[in-house]
C-alpha cells in the first residue's frame, strides 16, 4: 500500500504508526503482567493448601499442654501456669530472690512440710521458673547462705500437671506425627477402607507406645495417665482429617482442576486483550488496517 495517500501528510502517518506500536506494546505488557500475577496467585494457593507447618505447630502445642489465650492480636499459645503462694527470700549479697513454696506431704499417717523452690529472680528483675527436679539441688546449695525473709507473695509458676509429656515424650511423638502429616499424604489417593486400616494400625501402636513408655515420656502421675486415651483420640482425628483430604485423590484433583482453570483464564484474557485491539473499524485515511 502506498503511504503517499492524497491529502495525508507522511509525517502524520509516521506519528500514527508510532502510536499504534506503543499501544500494542502496552497491551502485550499488560496481558503478560496479568498472566504472571495469576500464576503467582495460583502457586500461593497450592502452597497454602499443602502447608503442614501450621498443623504440626498446633500438635506440638497440644502435646506440651500449652494454653490458648486471647489478646489484642488474637489467639496465642502460652505455657500452662498456676498461681501459688510462696515465701520470698533474698540473698543480701547477690540481691537474688528465691520464691519457695511450702507443700504438705503425707507419709505413713503423718504430715510433713516440704519446701520447694519454684522461681528465682535476679537483681535485674528477670524471673526463671525452676522445675521440681532441679529444686532439690538448688535448695541444698542455698541452705548454706543466710537469706533474708521478705514475706509471702502470689506468683505464677509452671503447672507441670497440665504438661502430659516431658521434652523427650514431645520429641518422640512429634517425630511420629511428622511422618503422617505430610504433603505426600494430601496428594495421595486412598480408599475409605485403606484409611480405616491406617487409623486402626496407628491407634493400636500409639496406645502400645504409651503403655510401654508412659513414665519415660513424662506421664508420671495418675492425672496425666488418665489423659492417655483422650490424647490418642485427638492425634488420630488430626491424622484422619489429613487422610480424608486424599480420599479418592480429591485434593490432588482439586488442585489440578484449579490450575487448568487458571491457565485457561490467563490464555483467554491474553487473547481477549489482543482481539479487542483488532476489531474492524470504518475506513479511516490514517488507519491502514481499515483500507
Amino acid at each position: 500500500m502506498d503511504n503517499n495517500v492524497e491529502g495525508i501528510d507522511p509525517n502524520d502517518y509516521i506519528d500514527y504508526e508510532k502510536e499504534e506500536l506503543k499501544r500494542k506494546n502496552m497491551q502485550l505488557s499488560s496481558a503478560l503482567t496479568s498472566s504472571n500475577f495469576s500464576q503467582e496467585e495460583e502457586q500461593n494457593l497450592i502452597q497454602y493448601r499443602l502447608e503442614t507447618d501450621k498443623i504440626l505447630e498446633r500438635i506440638e502445642h497440644f502435646l506440651k499442654g500449652d494454653e490458648i489465650k486471647i489478646g489484642e492480636g488474637g489467639a496465642y499459645f502460652t505455657a500452662p501456669t498456676k498461681k501459688v503462694i510462696a515465701m520470698l527470700k533474698e540473698d543480701p549479697k547477690s540481691k537474688i530472690k528465691y520464691y519457695i513454696q511450702e507443700l504438705k506431704e503425707s507419709k505413713k499417717g503423718t504430715e510433713l512440710m516440704r519446701e520447694v523452690l519454684v522461681k528465682i529472680q535476679n537483681k535485674e528483675g528477670d524471673e526463671i521458673d525452676v522445675s521440681e527436679a532441679d529444686s532439690f539441688l538448688i535448695m541444698k546449695k542455698i541452705s548454706q547462705f543466710k537469706l533474708k525473709d521478705i514475706g509471702y507473695k502470689y506468683v505464677s509458676v509452671l503447672d507441670e500437671d497440665k504438661r502430659p509429656f516431658n521434652e523427650y515424650g514431645v520429641a518422640e511423638l512429634m517425630r511420629i506425627m511428622s511422618m503422617y502429616v505430610t504433603k505426600e499424604t494430601f496428594l495421595s489417593r486412598y480408599s475409605d477402607d485403606r484409611i480405616n486400616e491406617i487409623m486402626s494400625d496407628l491407634g493400636y501402636e500409639l496406645a502400645k507406645f504409651f503403655y510401654c513408655n508412659y513414665e519415660k515420656i513424662g506421664m508420671d502421675t495418675k492425672y496425666k495417665e488418665s489423659k492417655m486415651n483422650l490424647i490418642v483420640l485427638n492425634l488420630l482425628h488430626i491424622v484422619e482429617s489429613c487422610y480424608r483430604r486424599a480420599l479418592g485423590g480429591s485434593e490432588a484433583q482439586q488442585l489440578h482442576t484449579k490450575a487448568i482453570i487458571s491457565q485457561t483464564g490467563n490464555a483467554g484474557g491474553f487473547g481477549g486483550d489482543m482481539g479487542s485491539g483488532m476489531v474492524k473499524q470504518k475506513w479511516h485515511p490514517l488507519k491502514p488496517r481499515t483500507w
